[in-house]
């Protein structure tokens, strides 16, 4: 099976194209062994027909052989092999050769593995490459490396030259190699198509975080090329360290069928640290034994899980690439009978992607291993053999070096290095024949390292247990800091270790007072390691799963839950019960919390407490989550991460005492209409905040204080990454508000397609956890959208409340009894009794908008300009633009067009600098009403009431949005949609769209 290089292959071809047309093209294919330079010219020769191939391959055996490449390319075609041993006649044959038969159509002279070739065939190459200018050839070079000093200088020039298309080959990514070990599916209908109306849940995560293959880095960069049909699928075998010598015989190509690539995850290079595993045997802080299962860097994740989402894709909608991957209770597939995920990012770390080791390694180690991250992988044989063959090449100071390397980690300085070791003497020569050998590389500051992750393995491989356990001892005594020396003790223990043990959950207990919680799992692992007694074993075991759950990696956790422990303690049940709560299994988590609190033990009854309180208020239970927040906040001993404060705030109820700095005081300025403080305040949350959760939904109330603050400019970025996050963590209780909190700031700026993806998910995910809140803060969303009335319940922090737009929405379709009713409800429930500027505003400005829908001028144009005076000069943009509008539209239907356009282009330079496109163009639509804009109606025939609709119908808006948008009613927008498509002579909504994109009209 092939898979990957899209822009490579459509690289090649282009060239063969060229090639084609009578103009001759060199192109040299650079990569390292096994990096696949062979399968990807193979594979795209096999799929161009009536090409011609003479081909030929050099040998390390035969490279003393003279002309011994340049007799393959010939012995097949022109008889008996050259005589003469000058590499120029030898070439003058070749290039006579290459003459008569690209006159019978297009020619390809493949040298594959050049840099064995032997000396006379490569200088008689360089002679042919002088002389072949014109013609239907390509001549293709597949080599590991231009720079070998065996390659003739003149050669090298001619390939490194700018006549010639030099494409390197990098790694596969984590995607690719999946592929590469997965056999191709058959359809199975009854899989559900879309990921977010699967039953599964993983199948739902992993749809939130995938990513198009198109957006890969590879895809990107032959975006610009005019691609050909896919090419011949090849065998298994395109890929296999089993393939042989070429033989040089001349083909022809008949091209077979189209091949596909699978779709996939970009490159994950940034999440190599988060699950690959370590070579060696020394865990790093926030690892537990060799795994991985800490937080990554903030962000990182979600950028890579996330990444087109501010360009138009949003997190958990549909369509998107591998299902199954990383779900809760452990690692799901990409494919049918493939590599998880997670497997498949820790063979792309260990092997850099390269295809030769990667299948070596697939096939020496079941897959559990590479699903565990806890289990550190081998070097396979394919890398092992030449590596030891130039390790053994060293002498015994370089040898002891590198195994000093191994077992420290690198990059490390070579002075610690060298006194881990034994036997090093001078270390400056020691290492300088290491690099030679190709085993260390040496950094600047004087730090050394290997120079790939599979060499580190085969180095610490081939340790023996005792010269391990020796090497790390004398680490242990050499580190700088208390934890590193901790954990090089632990692995050079030959048993149980009771006093190391006591030392190791010290170290973890100061961890996490800091907030480290991974790396005190990692050093809590440890210890249970290093302990005889299996009940104590189990004891620091459930430490070891409730640290990583609060460092927020609820999937690691689950499976850590899921192997036996015999822990009786209460606050087994109240760690299982916060991992439940936390991947959306409520009434599970219900029981474990309810039974926890039974025991009320102090030193966690706040945390459960807590639980509970955060428990009721997701299951729609408000007075309830108050209730225990209050209780969690009277207990003697206050939780670790516990932070009831919030729960009370979000239930409704803030209390005194909260911090300044925490999501109960966002929360309150939220509800205070302090949309800038709240930010300020919710800025330095996401920027300090130990525990995941907090920040994730920290990040979500950002994106809702800046859209209330009018800062539109991505708003809605850093939260669909925060979905995107919590997606991956397995965070699935925080889901549905994560997804709803980006509806509003997308609506704003028109990304309507996007924020209704959106809604979709946090609808999908609050039906399947029975999330109650989530429910309604989709429901909120959706009316925000217009797509129905808005729910009664109480106010919420993260959507805002849609209640005025469904007022306007009402006034626009001539409704006005039932807008007053609207008004007056809303008056009663206390939301527009606001002690800020911009509440004020809005509230009298829904009266200027019913007194104007009533006929009453005077009294709406002094409500209008009462409401401005509360928000002009920069008191709140958004809201001063709004009014004017509103004021503009009323002065151009009371006959003051001037007056009218002064109000309009103001409100329309404010809603420019906020990117509010929908209102822009709500404003554009007004001044060409008003006869001051330059008329774009001449042109199409329209009235500026006609091409106002036209170009709302065209960006995708609904009647009822139109209606709304334009301030009339959902009968008035029909009918001018029937003139309009008379007019144009079209039928569809399509057609009108690419009627006014020819135009230039759209918006």
């Amino acid at each position: 099976m092939f898979v990957g290089r899209t822009a490579e292959v459509a690289l090649l071809r282009a060239e063969l194209r060229v090639a084609g047309g009578g103009r001759a093209r060199r192109v040299v294919v650079e990569g390292p062994e096994g990096i696949g330079k062979s399968a990807l010219v193979h594979h795209t020769l096999g799929g161009e027909a009536g090409v011609r191939v003479l081909e030929a391959s050099g040998e390390e055996s035969e490279r003393q052989l003279r002309l011994g490449v340049l007799r393959q390319l010939a012995a097949e075609v022109a008889g008996p092999a050259e005589t003469r041993q000058d590499p120029c006649a030898a070439g003058q044959a070749l290039c006579d050769l290459i003459d008569g038969m690209q006159a019978d159509g297009p020619l390809v002279v493949l040298v594959d593995d050049a840099q064995w070739a032997d000396r006379t065939s490569l200088l008689a190459l360089g002679y042919v490459l002088r002389r072949v200018r014109t013609g239907r050839v390509l001549m293709l070079f597949a080599c590991r490396d231009l720079a070998d000093p065996w390659l003739p200088d003149g050669l090298r020039r001619l390939l490194t030259g700018d006549d010639t298309l030099r494409i390197p080959l990098d790694g596969l990514t984590a995607a690719d190699l999946a592929a590469l070990a997965t056999p191709t599916p058959s359809p199975d209908p009854t899989r559900p198509s879309d990921p977010l109306r699967s039953p599964d849940p993983a199948r739902w995560f992993d749809a939130a975080r995938s990513l198009d293959s198109t957006r890969s880095s590879d895809a990107a960069r032959c975006s610009d090329l005019t691609r050909s049909p896919d090419l011949a699928r090849l065998t298994d075998a395109t890929h296999s360290p089993d393939r042989t010598q070429s033989s040089g015989q001349v083909r022809l190509s008949d091209g077979a069928g189209p091949s596909e690539r699978p779709s996939g995850v970009c490159d994950p290079e940034q999440l190599a640290d988060r699950v690959s595993g370590r070579a060696a045997g020394v865990p790093e802080p926030g690892r537990v034994g060799d795994r991985a299962p800490g937080l990554p860097e903030p962000g990182r994740i979600a950028e890579w899980a996330a990444g087109s989402a501010g360009a138009g894709r949003a997190v958990g909608a549909s369509g998107v690439g591998w299902d199954g991957g990383r779900a809760m209770g452990g690692c799901g597939e990409w494919a049918a009978g493939g590599l998880s995920e997670v497997a498949a990012v820790r063979l792309h770390a260990h092997t850099l992607g390269n295809p030769l080791h990667a299948r070596a390694l697939l096939a020496a180690v079941p897959a559990g291993v590479l699903d565990d991250p806890g289990t550190r992988l081998p070097a396979p044989a394919t890398y092992l053999r030449p590596f030891m063959r130039r390790l053994g090449a060293c002498g015994g100071a370089a040898r002891q070096l590198v195994a000093a390397c191994a077992v420290l980690g690198g990059p490390c300085p070579l002075h610690v290095a060298a006194a881990v070791a034994t036997g090093v003497d001078e270390p400056l020569n020691a290492l300088e024949e290491a690099v030679a050998a190709g085993v260390l590389r040496e950094l600047p500051g004087r730090l050394i390292d290997f120079p790939e992750p599979l060499a580190r393995a085969a180095a610490y491989d081939s340790l023996g247990a005792g010269a391990r356990a020796r090497l790390h001892l004398a680490a242990s005594l050499l580190a700088d800091d208390t934890g590193t020396a901790l954990r090089h003790r632990a692995a050079a223990a030959g048993g149980p270790d009771e006093a190391l043990a006591e030392e190791l959950v010290g170290f973890a207990a100061k961890a996490a007072q800091h907030g480290q919680w991974q790396e005190a799992a990692a050093h809590l692992d440890l210890a249970a390691g290093l302990t005889e007694s299996a009940a104590r074993r189990d004891e620091l075991r459930t430490a070891v799963l409730e640290h990583v759950l609060v460092g927020g990696d609820v999937v690691r956790a689950a499976e850590l839950a899921a192997a036996r422990n015999a822990d009786p303690r209460p606050v087994r049940r109240y760690v299982l019960g916060r991992l439940a709560l936390a991947a959306g299994r409520f009434e599970e988590a219900s029981e474990l919390l309810a039974e926890a609190w039974g025991h009320r033990e102090p030193g966690f009854a706040a945390d459960v407490a807590e639980q509970l309180a955060w428990l009721h208020l997701v299951t729609g239970d408000r007075a309830a989550a108050v209730s225990w927040a209050r209780l969690a906040i009277e207990q003697p001993i206050e939780g670790a991460v516990a932070r009831p404060y919030d729960v009370l705030a979000l239930g409704g109820a803030p209390g005194a005492g909260a911090p300044s700095d925490s999501l109960a005081a966002a929360v309150g300025h939220l509800a205070a209409d302090e949309a800038e403080r709240a930010g300020a305040v919710l800025r330095r949350v996401v920027a300090k905040a130990a525990v995941p959760h907090h920040r994730l939904l920290a990040t979500a109330l950002l994106a809702a204080a800046e859209h209330r603050a009018a800062h539109w400019d991505g708003a809605a970025a850093p939260a669909e990454h925060a979905g995107a996050e919590a997606a991956w963590l397995g965070q699935r209780w925080l889901l549905p508000c994560l997804e709803a909190a980006c509806v509003a700031p997308l609506a704003a700026v028109g990304e309507h397609e996007r924020a209704r993806a959106h809604l979709a998910a946090a609808r999908d995910a609050a039906r399947e956890l029975g999330h109650a809140l989530g429910a309604h803060q989709a429901d909120l969303a959706a009316a925000l959208l217009g797509d129905e009335s808005a729910p009664a319940g109480d106010w919420d922090a993260f959507v805002p409340d849609p209640r005025p737009g469904r007022i306007e929405a009402l006034v626009a379709d001539g409704r006005l009894e039932e807008a007053g009713k609207t008004l007056a409800a809303f008056d009663e429930s206390g939301a527009a009794r606001r002690t800020g500027p911009r509440g004020q505003a809005e509230r009298i400005r829904l009266d200027g908008l019913l007194l104007a829908a009533r006929n009453v001028p005077k009294q709406a144009e002094e409500s209008f300009r009462r409401a401005l005076a509360l928000v002009e000069s920069g008191v709140c943009p958004l809201e001063e633009a709004r009014v004017l509008l509103d004021l503009g539209r009323l002065l151009r239907r009371t006959g003051r067009r001037k007056a009218a356009a002064e109000q309009l282009a103001a409100a329309r330079a404010i809603f420019e600098r906020l990117e509010a496109r929908p209102l822009v163009d709500r404003c554009a639509h007004e001044l060409e009403a008003c006869g001051l804009e330059p008329p774009a109606t001449v042109r199409l025939g329209l009235t500026p009431q006609e091409l106002s609709t036209a170009m709302l119908v065209a960006g995708g808006l609904t009647n009822r949005q139109i209606a709304r948008e334009l301030l009339i009613s959902v009968k008035t927008v029909e009918y001018h949609i029937g003139k309009i498509y008379t007019k144009l002579g079209i039928g569809s909504r399509v057609a009108l769209a690419a009627k006014l994109a020819t135009f230039g009209e759209t918006s």
